[in-house]
């Protein structure tokens, strides 16, 4: 068994003690324990649009919910980020984490748009990436231009979320379509055959390991036959023409080496990146909003964002 890197202190103070007796995830039971737990993060638009002063709206677009999250007062918005949630691809929803995403779109003064994709096992690929794609056409297509500059659009995704937006980027270059004008990474899942190094480092712990990753792919890729590139960035072969790209990177995590890789290949093929290697860092770290690393991951990507979303 490969040893990984050593934790972050500070970190690691928040990792529960003993040994895990299970995987992250455990078959279909651990999949609605997952989704229990995640759903304990969802939050009433109503006490967020209170607490805040944000304009937040549910919606359907093409028959998918989204939650659109607007500066408040009758300002427009810089740009929109295209927020794509995590969840292993079977967990979470467009209400999760509410707080966060508002006052980050609060901050960078821009529109926030959250898709609730279909979830795995029940909807396999390509359910998700396709509810992503409505998403992304209908604000690409002007959904929000009265109220957003239609020429600022970033598209973010976390873990999951990373994958399916790394996905839509290979799915929109295919078929000539609308790119954002930056993509942000943050811990993507990218690589459905669980072959780097990183992979074999965390074979059962407190957070998202190997077993869990496996059992995420193999429900997500249900009856696929021959994996398609846009359900695998990492297998793609060229990824000239993808828009600049910020990753976020944890030293301690099983996608840390399909992370560096596709940071690596994305810059041999002239694509602006920006990738941060948080050291000592596993996955989900930037959630602990106490730590210093946290903090400075958490300020490196908003800084990201600002670039792509403000004057320049």
């Amino acid at each position: 068994m490969n040893t990984h890197p050593p934790f972050d202190v500070e970190l690691a103070a928040f990792l529960p003690e003993g040994e895990p007796d299970r995987p992250f995830l455990d078959g279909v039971e651990g999949v609605e324990r997952l989704r229990a737990a995640m759903a304990e993060y969802e939050e009433s638009v109503d006490d967020v649009r209170a607490a805040t002063g944000a304009r937040i709206d549910e919606r359907t677009v093409d028959g998918v919910p989204v939650i659109v999250i607007l500066p408040a007062g009758d300002r427009r918005a810089r740009g929109a980020i295209l927020n794509v949630h995590g969840g292993g691809l079977v967990a979470g929803s467009h209400r999760s984490v509410l707080t966060v995403n508002t006052r980050i779109a609060l901050d960078l003064d821009c529109a926030m748009v959250v898709p609730d994709y279909r979830l795995a096992p029940e909807h396999p690929y390509p359910a998700g990436l396709d509810d992503v794609h409505t998403v992304w056409r209908w604000l690409a297509g002007g959904g929000l231009w009265a109220e957003v500059d239609p020429d600022r659009l970033v598209v973010m995704g976390g873990s999951a979320g990373g994958l399916l937006s790394a996905g839509l980027m290979v799915r929109l270059l295919a078929r000539r379509e609308t790119l954002p004008s930056a993509l942000a990474l943050v811990q993507p899942q990218l690589d459905d055959r669980n072959a780097q190094p990183s992979t074999y480092e965390i074979e059962h712990a407190h957070f998202w390991d190997r077993p869990s990753n496996l059992l995420s792919w193999s429900m997500y890729l249900a009856g696929v036959d021959g994996v398609p590139d846009e359900a695998s960035p990492a297998r793609v072969g060229d990824l000239r023409g993808f828009p600049p790209t910020f990753i976020e990177i944890g030293q301690v995590d099983v996608f840390r080496d399909e992370e560096l890789d596709f940071a690596a290949r994305l810059s041999r093929a002239g694509v602006p990146v920006e990738a941060h290697l948080w050291a000592g860092a596993f996955h989900g770290f930037d959630g602990l909003t106490e730590t210093r690393t946290a903090q400075r991951a958490v300020a490196a990507r908003l800084d990201f964002l600002r670039g792509y979303l403000s004057d320049r």
